[in-house]
């Protein structure tokens, strides 16, 4: 009977030494260090310490299981595919980005430009416009701003609103009328794949 019980007694030890075994730890990984410029780059061996916890399998615990939302990554690239969702502002409504500025960039411009069609003009006190998104803007105008003579409800326009700290960077100092764009001359392919050239 004691030999019986002795006997249990370490396969219940032998059991629990093998449940408490370590997780596999990951094997040393090369890493490269970018450098200076004319200096070689640098390799080095980064052993992981081992101290992000880590299931049976080796896959770091991030925390998240005790909320309920964490899973294993799964072994199967097709599986990891179906449970993909799209992220945020896919396949829902979602507002188009502004458009980026056209034209060639000002270095050093101690203003901003705001083009529009002009929906309203009062004389000396403000011009409202209509920008290409839609959105009307209504601009006071500077004591002495210069307008150009003409101007008329649907023009279009481009507004000088400096950024100065005398002008507060609220008024336009200048409206001029917008130039067309200019079309831009036949290319030397497009005239060389045209027939009877």
């Amino acid at each position: 009977m004691r030999n019986v019980a002795a006997l249990l007694l370490a396969a219940a030890v032998a059991g629990v030494a093998s449940a408490q075994q370590a997780a596999p730890t990951p094997p040393p990984q090369t890493a490269v260090v970018p450098s200076l410029p004319d200096q070689k780059n640098k390799e080095t061996s980064v052993r992981p310490s081992g101290t992000l916890a880590t299931d049976a399998a080796g896959w770091v615990k991030t925390g998240t299981d005790k909320a309920g939302g964490g899973q294993k990554p799964p072994s199967n690239p097709a599986a990891a595919a179906e449970r993909v969702s799209p992220g945020r502002g896919v396949g829902g409504s979602s507002r188009a980005p502004a458009p980026a500025p056209s034209g060639p960039a000002v270095v050093g411009a101690a203003y901003v430009s705001v083009h529009g069609v002009v929906k309203a003009f009062r004389a000396g006190t403000s011009i409202t416009v209509v920008d290409a998104s839609g959105r009307e803007r209504t601009v006071p105008l500077a004591e002495n701003a210069d307008v150009y003579g003409g101007l008329k409800t649907g023009d279009k326009v481009v507004l000088r609103i400096p950024l100065e700290k005398s002008a507060n960077g609220k008024s336009a100092d200048k409206v001029e009328k917008e130039k067309p764009t200019k079309t831009p001359p036949k290319s030397k392919f497009a005239a060389a794949q045209t027939p009877g050239n």
